[in-house]
């Protein structure tokens, strides 16, 4: 009776331990584009007039746009890549 109350639990331990999924692991290489990892640069400008004001607000909201363009195509990339289905990211990337 001592050997049906350790083994049978002792058994049932083995057995299922030879019943878990193999887990492999895969390195996926994501090819990003070397211009959408380019850090996007505003010209420096002078304040004097209210007009070079407006030039500069101008230059960040063009630099803020274009940043936020290469984060939107990048995670296009990396969703294509993680999920294994293809995406549109033509429309991103411009």
């Amino acid at each position: 009776m001592l050997i049906c109350r350790i083994g049978l639990p002792l058994g049932l331990t083995i057995c299922l331990a030879g019943c878990e999924p193999k887990i492999e692991y895969v390195n996926v290489v994501v090819d990003v584009p070397g211009e959408l990892r380019q850090p996007v640069t505003v010209p420096e400008r002078k304040a004097t007039t209210l007009k070079d004001v407006g030039l500069i607000l101008a230059d960040h909201i063009e630099g803020l746009d274009t940043a936020n363009g290469k984060i939107a195509a990048i995670d296009c990339i990396l969703t294509e890549a993680e999920t294994n289905t293809p995406q549109d990211c033509a429309q991103t990337k411009e």
